[in-house]
């Protein structure tokens, strides 16, 4: 993935090309970032322009062989690791290379999707993705070999708060890494990862995405006009994700969702009400996380601006 096909945070960009340029790329980097923002995207295109043959100022060739392997995902020197879950009949913990063919099909469509789509993408239903020992394991061995094109080898972890302890497995490499290694973290929660880990890493706020750039890839995506893409790009907040659903009516099972709720709320207990409580609930732990975090957005865009008048009244 190139930079240019990154969405905005074109201060962080040149931040990362300039670290290239003096030869002062960290061991260890940790990308925190809201969910939508662009902290894997960011991560994928780092990672493009650092193992580039021909790099420029502002961005990877994206045409040498390199750059034709990173954009594939298939660049023997680029380590993917992201939550997964057990497979059906396994007996041993899962892996991220057991869903590896899942993974690239997810990341050329969207690589903005979150973690609730692609762990809905492997059939997780309602299981909680992890990061297992066996993962931290091959994240080391894969780290010690030898590059195979002789420039850097780089290991992304995605949903790097899903390591939780298994974490403590990863303290010497991340510390003090093989030559030529870089780790990028990436995280949504940085306080759900261990001190020992934040403690080692440089730590790269990525900022909330701007309206006008949510509004100018919404128009070049989905052909929107520009009043439309400018409403979709404020109600999403910084979040590209949740732009994309908008332009594409991907919300409207959660519109739906809360109609029905706040009906059924304002009638009282009701078996409506048990009856849609208990449905939401058999979805999943993650989806109604997903369903609050709408709810939350819709009550700021709506509620909350009424009752700053009611009050300035």
């Amino acid at each position: 993935m190139q930079f240019q096909k990154v969405v905005g945070l074109e201060r962080i960009k040149k931040h990362l090309i300039q670290q290239v340029k003096e030869s002062k790329v960290p061991h260890a980097q940790l990308f925190v970032n809201r969910p939508g923002a662009g902290g894997l995207p960011l991560a994928l295109a780092f990672a493009q322009y650092l193992v580039c043959q021909n790099p420029n100022d502002n961005d990877s060739c994206g045409v040498c062989s390199s750059c034709n392997k990173a954009q594939k995902l298939i660049h023997p020197d680029i380590h993917m690791t992201y939550p997964v879950i057990r497979k059906e009949g396994a007996k041993s913990p899962p892996v991220s290379s057991d869903f590896a063919l899942q993974w690239r099909t997810q990341m050329i469509k969207n690589p903005y999707i979150s973690e609730y789509e692609w762990l809905q993408s492997i059939n997780s239903e309602s299981k909680q993705g992890n990061i297992t020992r066996e993962e931290a394991s091959q994240i080391i061995q894969s780290l010690n070999m030898k590059s195979f094109e002789n420039g850097y080898k780089i290991q992304i972890i995605w949903m790097a708060e899903n390591l939780a302890e298994v974490g403590n497995a990863l303290l010497k490499t991340i510390e003090e890494p093989p030559n030529n290694s870089v780790i990028i973290l990436v995280a949504e929660n940085q306080e759900a990862l261990l001190s020992t880990i934040i403690s080692r890493t440089q730590i790269l706020q990525i900022p909330d995405l701007k309206e006008s750039s949510i509004a100018e890839e919404l128009i070049k995506e989905f052909q929107l006009d520009q009043t439309t893409a400018n409403d979709f790009a404020y109600i999403a907040n910084g979040n590209y994700r949740r732009a994309q659903q908008l332009a594409t009516g991907e919300l409207e099972g959660f519109g739906e969702d809360l109609k029905n709720w706040m009906i059924y709320c304002m009638r009282g207990p009701s078996t409506d009400l048990l009856k849609w409580t208990e449905a939401r609930h058999a979805k999943g732990r993650e989806y109604l996380k997903k369903f609050f975090d709408y709810t939350i957005q819709i009550f700021r865009e709506t509620l909350f601006p009424i009752i700053l008048l009611l009050l300035n009244s």
